[in-house]
């Protein structure tokens, strides 16, 4: 604004505001979402971990929210984040009902990391929208180093290759199937980068097999039917000669993989999951419409054995005993919105992108998993992080350079 009388220009404490807001946006929440993104390959504290995703990316971000009330205002109108923020209010209220021993101010926070998180994807792409899926490109290419690595140096440690012993990884990583659900979502992103593609690249294709040998490595089937469906899934969503080729090329590899090493795919059974799957049906059939309570305590005994699981190993099942069919009716209608918003945009790379994405921690889910609402772990790779990143790219793709909402897309 222009003083007549000092013939100076006075800025506008809203104009510093938003300057500053976008300083925040361009410069911290990049380095935050490459921390999120890598930080389990090369820190070893977990508790660091979750300091990370605060210091560089919870904070920033309700900063920059809050210098900019009315671009706060819209993003909270986007369709993904009020269904998000219907299934977490549920989920908040369950905890009038719960058994757990976790404070209820405690479990509260959980629900605000992860709108956090997805305000922030949403604040970079209304921003500048290569922000988010350049700083993903990095990690990815990151990710493929680190699993390269780490798996040299696990062979150079004595341990055996494939087959022998289960590769669980370093840094923050410590279970194998854990292990095996981030570095899967890395290789499903170079998949889908790769089938995206207007021009062909052998990049992602490398960085997709050194993935992939570490994933089997860490001998855990999930991952691998996972990126086999959402290879599926993307020959779905546009049908040429890449898809072809990604069909027989999976057939050619699940042929090799069978003959060469039998024993890292057929030797542990199914793991007891069927019958822990039907031991919580019946636990939810007692408490169907509200369900147990977020984070409740849970004690699945299998008939016939000693065994006693804690998890019932399936994501949408800990939904459904935590929310009962509520829960699970707004947890479907959240995933819902995100795939067709994605079916009727597949035209659009970063949108085949993070629908692959959200595909992959889909199926991984089905077998693995209680912490759909948590601080940040490996089950954000499987949820919240392609949820965030579907908005990003819904954001993106819209007409609106201001606010990023109005979208010429089909929604």
């Amino acid at each position: 604004m222009f003083n007549p009388l000092t013939s100076r220009i006075i800025i506008s404490p809203e104009t510093r505001a938003v300057r500053a807001s976008r300083w925040i946006i361009r410069l911290v929440l990049p380095v935050g979402w490459l921390a999120l993104l890598t930080g389990l390959f090369w820190i070893g504290d977990r508790s660091l971990f979750h300091k990370l995703y605060y210091a560089l990316i919870a904070t920033p971000a309700l900063i920059s929210l809050i210098m900019q009330p009315t671009l706060s205002a819209r993003l909270l109108r986007h369709p993904i984040l009020i269904a998000y923020i219907a299934f977490a209010s549920y989920m908040c209220l369950t905890l009038l009902w719960t058994d757990s021993d976790t404070s209820a101010q405690s479990l509260i926070k959980r629900p605000v990391y992860v709108l956090v998180l997805l305000l922030s994807a949403a604040l970079m792409a209304s921003d500048q929208a290569h922000l988010l899926s350049r700083t993903l490109r990095v990690a990815g290419v990151a990710a493929a180093i680190s699993g390269a690595l780490s798996y040299g140096y696990f062979l150079y440690s004595g341990h055996g290759i494939l087959g022998n012993e289960r590769f669980s990884g370093y840094g923050a990583l410590y279970n194998p199937l854990l292990s095996a659900h981030v570095y899967g979502f890395f290789a499903a992103f170079w998949l889908a980068s790769w089938f995206a593609a207007r021009e062909s690249s052998a990049a992602p294709l490398i960085c997709l097999a050194f993935l992939s040998v570490v994933i089997i490595a860490t001998g855990s089937r999930t991952p691998l039917l996972a990126l086999s469906t959402t290879a599926l899934w993307l020959c779905m969503l546009n049908v040429n000669r890449r898809s072809l080729m990604v069909i027989l090329i999976g057939l050619m590899l699940g042929a090799v993989l069978l003959y060469l090493y039998p024993s890292a795919i057929m030797s542990r059974g199914l793991s007891y999951r069927p019958d822990i799957w039907i031991e919580a049906l019946k636990l939810a059939n007692e408490q169907p419409l509200f369900g147990y309570g977020y984070e409740h305590q849970l004690l699945l005994e299998l008939k016939g054995s000693d065994l006693i699981f804690n998890d019932p190993h399936n994501i949408e099942l800990a939904v459904l005993l935590a929310g009962g069919l509520v829960g699970l009716v707004l947890w479907t209608v959240l995933y819902t919105i995100a795939l067709v918003y994605s079916w009727r945009n597949r035209s659009n790379p970063a949108v085949v992108i993070a629908s692959a994405l959200l595909i992959f921690g889909l199926v991984a889910g089905l077998t693995e998993g209680r912490d759909f609402l948590s601080r940040p772990k490996e089950h954000w790779f499987l949820i919240w992080i392609p949820l965030a990143l579907t908005i990003s790219a819904w954001i993106g793709a819209s007409s609106g350079k201001g606010n990023g909402l109005e979208s010429s897309q089909r929604v």
